[in-house]
C-alpha cells in the first residue's frame, strides 16, 4: 500500500474536491489508489457520492479515515462494493483513544476496529509510541488493540524527539511489541485468510516477521512487566465517605462515591532511577492494599526506588487515611530512602483544608517521604 497513488481530496482552497473529479484522477493510472487529506467518513453524504462515482472506475482504492466510521456500518459496505480494500487510522486521531478517561475505551476502541473487518475492508493504524503520558504499559495496550481489534497492518513508531522514556526502553519496548505482533498465532488472528486480501495480508506478514526475527530480541523491561501488572483499573467497592483532594471542591468533605475506579501508571524514571507509579482518580483501602500486592508480586524485593505519584488522585477515603495507613505504619518508616511520594504536599493541603484543619496520620507520611530530588 506504500506504492500506492496518493490523492488528496482536498483542494487548493482548503474545502473538498468535487467527488466527480477525484474519481475521475483516481482512473487516470492504473494501480491502487489512497485518498488522503480527509478522513473518510467525516461528512458521510459526501463519503457515500464519492463510493458511488469510485465505483464506476472499477479501481482498488484506500482512505485514511478514524474510528467513527464503524458506527456507520452502511458506508463500510458500500466502499467495500466500490473498491475500497483498507482504511489507514491514525496516528491522529490516536486509535489507544489515550484522552479518554472511561476504564472500557481501550475495549470499545477494538470492538469499532472489528466491525470495519466485518465489512471486508482491512486496517492499516499507524501508532506512536513515547509520547507525553506515555507509560511502559503502552507497548502491552498497542499489541492488545491491534490483535483484539483485528488490525492486519498495525505500524508502531517512535514519537520524535525527547519524551518520557529513554531511547533504550523505548526501543526495547517497540521491539518486544513487533515480536508480540508477529507471532503466530497473532498474525493469524489479526489477518485470517478470508478472500483474496486476507490471504495477501497473511502473506506479508509473514515476511515481514521474517526480518524483524533477524533484529536482536527484544525482552520487556522491569518497568514494562510493572505496567503489565498494574494495567487493569481497580474498582471502588467501600460505601465511606470520600474527600477531595481538590481544594474548594463541591462537598469536599464527605463525597459518597457510587461508581469509580483507580487507575495506575508505570514508567521508569532513569534520571532518579527510580519506577515512578503514577495514580489517577479515587483510592479506598482495599483498592490500596490490592496496589501494595500488586506492586510486591512485580517488583519483589527490588533495590531500585519507588516514587508515587498523587497528581493525577481526586479522591480518598476516610479508611485509607485511617486504617490503611495504621496497618502500614511500621513498614512505611522502614521504606524511608526507598518509597517516596510526588505531589504529596498538594494533595494533603487540600485534604487538610477540606478535612478542616485534621488529617489522620497525616504525619506518617510529611515525615521524609516527600520526594526533594
Amino acid at each position: 500500500m506504500l506504492a500506492w497513488r496518493r490523492v488528496t481530496l482536498v483542494g487548493p482552497a482548503g474545502r473538498l474536491r468535487a467527488p466527480a473529479q477525484v474519481a475521475a484522477e483516481c482512473g487516470e493510472e492504473d494501480g491502487g489508489v489512497l485518498l488522503t487529506a480527509h478522513r473518510f467518513g467525516q461528512v458521510v453524504p459526501y463519503a457515500r457520492l464519492l463510493c458511488r462515482h469510485l465505483a464506476a472506475r472499477a479501481r482498488p482504492w484506500a482512505a485514511e479515515s478514524e474510528l467513527a466510521i464503524a458506527r456507520e456500518p452502511g458506508l463500510l459496505r458500500l466502499a467495500r462494493r466500490s473498491g475500497c480494500r483498507a482504511l489507514v487510522l491514525g496516528p491522529e486521531p490516536d486509535p489507544l483513544v489515550r484522552e479518554a478517561r472511561e476504564p472500557g475505551a481501550l475495549r470499545a476502541a477494538a470492538r469499532a476496529l472489528r466491525r470495519i473487518r466485518r465489512a471486508g475492508l482491512l486496517t492499516v493504524a499507524h501508532l506512536t509510541l513515547g509520547r507525553e503520558g506515555d507509560d511502559a504499559g503502552v507497548f502491552a495496550r498497542a499489541v492488545w488493540l491491534s490483535t483484539a481489534g483485528r488490525v492486519a497492518f498495525p505500524r508502531l513508531t517512535a514519537q520524535e524527539g525527547a519524551g518520557p522514556m529513554s531511547p533504550a526502553e523505548l526501543g526495547r519496548g517497540l521491539a518486544w511489541a513487533a515480536r508480540m505482533l508477529h507471532r503466530h498465532r497473532a498474525i493469524w488472528r489479526r489477518t485470517g485468510i478470508v478472500g483474496a486480501d486476507g490471504r495477501a495480508a497473511l502473506i506479508a506478514n509473514y515476511r515481514l516477521r521474517r526480518a524483524i526475527l533477524r533484529e536482536p530480541t527484544g525482552e520487556p523491561t522491569p518497568a514494562m512487566r510493572l505496567a503489565r501488572v498494574l494495567a487493569r483499573p481497580i474498582r471502588i467497592r467501600e460505601r465511606v465517605p470520600f474527600v477531595s483532594t481538590l481544594v474548594g471542591a463541591v462537598a469536599a468533605g464527605g463525597v459518597q462515591v457510587r461508581s469509580a475506579w483507580l487507575r495506575a501508571r508505570a514508567r521508569r524514571d532513569d534520571a532518579r532511577a527510580a519506577f515512578v507509579i503514577r495514580l489517577e482518580g479515587a483510592i479506598d483501602a482495599r483498592a490500596a492494599r490490592k496496589l501494595v500486592a500488586r506492586v510486591r508480586r512485580a517488583l519483589g524485593r527490588t533495590p531500585e526506588r519507588i516514587v508515587i505519584d498523587l497528581g493525577g488522585l481526586e479522591l480518598v477515603s476516610l479508611t485509607v487515611l485511617t486504617h490503611f495507613l495504621e496497618e502500614h505504619a511500621s513498614r512505611l518508616g522502614e521504606l524511608r530512602g526507598q518509597l517516596a511520594f510526588r505531589n504529596l504536599r498538594p494533595a494533603l493541603t487540600a485534604l487538610r483544608r477540606n478535612l478542616h484543619g485534621m488529617v489522620p496520620n497525616g504525619a506518617l507520611l510529611e515525615q521524609a517521604l516527600e520526594e526533594t530530588s
